[in-house]
């Protein structure tokens, strides 16, 4: 019988102010020397406030991109550190977790946009220099740290956030095509019932709270059941629970030069509403995600980017089938599929 198995950060640490926290929090998961990797913005935002906490800390900036060279540069600078710290958006965040799998370090995670759910994963997205995705790599463990400063959150555009809650809301519905097409997640192993139970929670709070976190000027209770949805709960849903169309669309999206200025939640957001247009959701189903979504500022179709031709519809298609996780389904696709499905979210708007 296969292992039921769920992973999870060591710590995770949520509220206004939860930086000033840092050396604090380092200290518990096992202390220094530190190495971060940091990006540009989140430097300008956060690096004084790090260096006050950790004078010895080394700060190295993220060239833009994770790609396989960019992290090999990191672990090479990263000197005689004993923790990596990711600091910024997800890119600079999968940047710090290559590193620390090619170093052999644990990796704490402290993301200033919740704009996906990478901070709690095992997992690093690593990308071409062109920006499609190359393929994922794997550390032993989870994050020893999540530290999520809610006040640093608030004050990014609401454009991260509600990519974040795209992301975030594609979980019950890649669970389901997992459990219905028997695969397994992230950790070779059969979700457990608590994975089942965040990803219901999750689905929860998403629809009653989204709408109101948007339009918070500051952290407040439900920008911060919210932020927790869309970073640990659908986290641990997507690692420890399994993925779907919704995801294995992103990596067909992610070569269409007209996509190119989407987020990674607002990619999934398409993908979650082509998995259910699929076959999986009714039309009353996909047509209160696809206003849910409208009403966050999420995409729910390809003509406003100019793809209407039936070969790019193919080529996404194709590509999106090629992903490990594109089986876990109620039933077989193919690639006409896909075009289908993605053709009648248009003919929906």
């Amino acid at each position: 019988m296969t292992m039921r198995i769920l992973g999870a950060p060591l710590r995770y640490v949520q509220g206004p102010g939860a930086i000033d926290r840092l050396a604090e929090e380092v200290v518990i998961v096992g202390g220094g020397p530190v190495a971060v990797v940091i990006d540009p913005v989140a430097r300008s935002l956060l690096g004084e406030r790090i260096l006050r906490q950790l004078p010895d800390a080394r700060l190295m900036a993220f060239g833009g991109e994770c790609t396989a060279a960019e992290i090999a540069a990191r672990a090479a600078e990263a000197g005689d550190a004993r923790l990596l710290i990711g600091v910024g958006g997800g890119k600079a965040i999968d940047t710090a977790k290559g590193a620390a799998i090619e170093r052999g370090l644990p990796v704490a995670i402290v993301p200033t946009i919740a704009s996906n759910d990478s901070p709690t994963s095992h997992i690093a997205v690593v990308y071409t220099p062109d920006h499609a995705v190359e393929g994922v790599r794997r550390m032993k463990t989870n994050p020893v740290l999540v530290l999520v400063d809610t006040a640093v959150i608030a004050g990014a555009p609401r454009r991260f956030l509600a990519a974040g809650i795209g992301d975030a809301m594609s979980k019950p519905y890649e669970l389901a095509g997992a459990l219905a097409g028997g695969g397994l997640n992230f950790f070779s192993g059969r979700p457990t019932e608590l994975t089942q139970a965040i990803v219901s929670r999750a689905q929860e709070i998403l629809l009653a709270d989204s709408e109101a976190a948007m339009a918070a000027t500051e952290p407040d209770e439900a920008f911060e059941r919210v932020v927790e949805a869309a970073v640990l709960l659908s986290g641990l849903a997507f690692e420890s629970g399994g993925l779907s169309i919704a995801h294995a669309m992103v990596r067909g999206l992610s070569v269409m030069p007209a996509l190119g200025g989407l987020l990674h939640g607002e990619m999934v957001a398409l993908g979650t509403l082509t998995q259910l247009a699929a076959g999986q959701g009714s039309a009353e189903e996909i047509r209160a995600l696809a206003g849910f979504f409208r009403r966050i500022g999420l995409p729910t179709g390809f003509k406003a980017f100019g793809i209407t031709a039936e070969a790019d519809f193919r080529r996404m298609a194709e590509i999106g089938l090629a992903a490990p996780y594109a089986p876990n389904y109620y039933r077989k696709l193919d690639a006409g599929d896909l075009v289908r499905a993605m053709r009648s979210l248009d003919e929906r708007n």
